[in-house]
């Protein structure tokens, strides 16, 4: 198994003549652009042990985690029995046989698995989403959050259209964390995107805004669409209960809103600002509710 090292990808001219029969990994969270994609040339194993072929340093992983196998052109990976498991592309497995673009997941580590001649730009493509994206839940991090708002913000003003901010998070998550453990605490991170996503239209932003709070951008909304929005979201997470590895877990949110009429749009920060506050407001009155 060989690394390329550093977020500039370079391949020896011997790998460029024979990329296609190359596969790779590439680390998207933990963030780690100084790791580089690692090469899969060969049967490895994964794990916490520092003897494993890929060494994960991370007490969510096992000491023997998985293994991928090599067999010509495919790749089997199949977990060794770990106690936190093998998720690909969300789903709990024993044995898969990997495609592109899979999304492993080891504990609290999460891959991407990379092939065939476009190396490069799959590469690059990746680097990209791991700016833009959060790399636990795979919504939109705060960077691109902000970066849109502001230009969504400059649009709505100049043409005199409706915006809407929400701002929510989980309610008792440093619980949840301490009680059930933080890889219980990702998942259900995890879950409430897809759950937030599945209510979304495809034009609505969502936003890993920062720990266990999410920020959701819904252009051309006035305040009674955006707190239907807000209340349709909260419905989708109380309404069943969350599969984790520590069980089945009732989780709720609360969530703020602020949709400024058309005249009194500011900036981005105000409308921040504003949601923040209701979202306050709603944990205040008892949370699992809506505030705007």
């Amino acid at each position: 198994m060989s690394i390329i090292q550093g977020p500039t990808l370079w391949v020896d001219a011997a790998v460029a003549a024979d990329v296609g029969s190359q596969r790779w990994l590439v680390q998207i969270h933990p963030l780690d652009l100084d790791r580089g994609p690692i090469e899969i040339s060969e049967t490895i194993l994964i794990g916490r042990d520092a003897n494993c072929c890929l060494h994960l340093p991370d007490n969510s992983v096992s000491r023997r985690h998985a293994e991928i196998e090599k067999q010509d052109d495919v790749y089997t990976i199949r977990d060794l029995e770990s106690t936190n498991g093998v998720v690909i592309n969300g789903m709990p497995i024993t044995e898969h046989v990997l495609q592109t673009g899979d999304r492993i997941q080891l504990g609290s580590r999460i891959f991407r698995f990379l092939a065939d001649h476009d190396l490069e730009a799959q590469y690059h493509e990746t680097v990209y989403a791991m700016m833009t994206r959060d790399g636990l839940t795979g919504v939109f991090n705060k960077r691109y959050l902000l970066e849109s708002l502001d230009r969504e913000v400059a649009r709505c003003r100049r043409y005199q259209r409706p915006i809407a901010v929400i701002l929510l998070d989980v309610d008792h998550f440093k619980l949840i964390n301490d009680t059930y453990g933080h890889l219980a605490g990702d998942e259900v991170l995890q879950q409430l995107s897809m759950r937030l996503e599945h209510v979304l239209r495809s034009d609505e932003i969502l936003a890993r805004f920062g720990g266990e709070e999410f920020a959701i951008v819904i252009v051309e909304s006035d305040r009674a669409k955006a707190l239907d929005v807000a209340e349709r979201c909260r419905k989708a997470c109380a309404e069943a209960a969350f599969e984790t590895s520590a069980g089945l877990l009732e989780v709720t949110i609360s969530l703020g809103v602020s949709a400024p009429a058309v005249d009194e749009i500011e900036t981005q920060s105000a409308l921040l600002d504003a949601a923040d506050k209701f979202l306050y407001q709603a944990k205040e009155n008892g949370r699992n509710q809506v505030a705007g």
